[in-house]
């Protein structure tokens, strides 16, 4: 496995999504969402040091529930850290008991982000409405890479309160830091193992343009995110939430 020294041990693919610029010239609030891979590798030292950082209050966890349960969460809940479960639901898995999905067709990663939104619209609602619960942040958004569920749903939530699509694509493309050592990790996890060589070579990169991909996809078949969250239910006041909540105003 490719030798990498997380800043909290365990920890692959962990930031701050914060200074992102919106369109109207204000910035995404520090100190109030992080996001990442699995906490499940955290060691307890590296997790007391996160809380303590942080003050992290909870997590919102997109995994799948059997998935979530076989690998387990690691140290937060046992340290008082509040979890969420808003599990995402892929396409096709190849067996019963993986997390695994093929990624057949010809703009991969973007296909597979929009067929989140195809299948499973109510668990983006669910990270809006958890984000703008004041009881939830800070708060850590985590998937298993940090990269494909994590990065579908913050782009969405970013875009719909108007941060720039370049800013969005930058904190997509952060993920290939350390990227390699987290696809490496999957192959030793049940819920992935060797199946993970049906990824295409799309799935072991993060490319900022495939989130600006994403969300001109979401324009087109939605009409925009902000659209797409409205016509299932999320009002003007939960919008009014998550924008005071994450966003400084200058």
């Amino acid at each position: 496995m490719t030798d990498v020294a997380p800043r909290y041990a365990g920890l692959l693919g962990f930031r701050e999504v914060a200074g992102l610029r919106t369109q109207d010239g204000a910035v995404v609030r520090p100190g109030v969402l992080y996001r990442s891979g699995t906490p499940q590798f955290l060691t307890e030292a590296a997790a007391r040091e996160l809380i303590a950082d942080t003050g992290l209050r909870s997590t919102i966890d997109l995994r799948l529930v059997d998935e979530a349960r076989r690998e387990g969460r690691g140290p937060l809940d046992e340290l008082g850290v509040r979890v969420v479960r808003v599990p995402f639901t892929p396409r096709d898995l190849v067996a019963d008991g993986s997390a695994v999905a093929p990624m057949p067709d010809e703009d991969p990663l973007v296909s597979t982000y929009l067929a989140y939104l195809e299948n499973d619209v109510p668990a983006l609602v669910g990270v809006v409405r958890a984000l703008a619960d004041e009881d939830v942040a800070p708060t850590l958004v985590h998937c298993t890479l940090g990269r494909d569920r994590t990065g579908a749903a913050v782009a969405l939530l970013l875009d719909a309160v108007g941060v720039r699509r370049e800013d969005i694509a930058a904190d997509y493309a952060a993920s290939e830091s350390d990227l390699t050592a987290a696809m490496e990790r999957l192959r030793s996890m049940a819920s992935y193992g060797d199946a993970i060589d049906v990824y295409p070579p799309e799935a072991f990169h993060a490319d900022g343009a495939v989130i600006e991909r994403y969300l001109a996809g979401v324009d087109a078949r939605f009409g925009g995110a902000r659209a797409l969250l409205t016509a299932h239910g999320v009002d003007d006041a939960t919008f009014a939430h998550l924008r005071a909540r994450l966003i400084e105003e200058n």
